[in-house]
């Protein structure tokens, strides 16, 4: 799936990964692949990118936005 990590002013990832799990406000979520569309806020914690190539990439963040759909994750903070 597509994952985009953005800040207002500079984006921080973009690329294909195999799954990404977020601080959601009503607890952790992960991510995978052709999940269900979604719409939720995120609380302050970590970001963890798994890539395809089995290596995996965390950011810390405030707060944010998680949207998926259609394959396409989007996460704004």
């Amino acid at each position: 799936m597509h994952l985009v990590i953005s800040r207002v002013d500079e984006p921080i990832f973009e690329g294909q990964v195999r799954a990404v799990s977020v601080p959601g406000v009503a607890g952790d979520m992960q991510i995978l692949p052709h999940h269900e569309p979604l719409i939720s806020p995120l609380k302050k914690g970590v970001v963890t990118i798994y890539k395809n190539n089995d290596k995996k990439e965390s950011h810390i963040i405030d707060a944010g936005t998680l949207e998926v759909s259609n394959n396409q994750v989007t996460i704004l903070i």
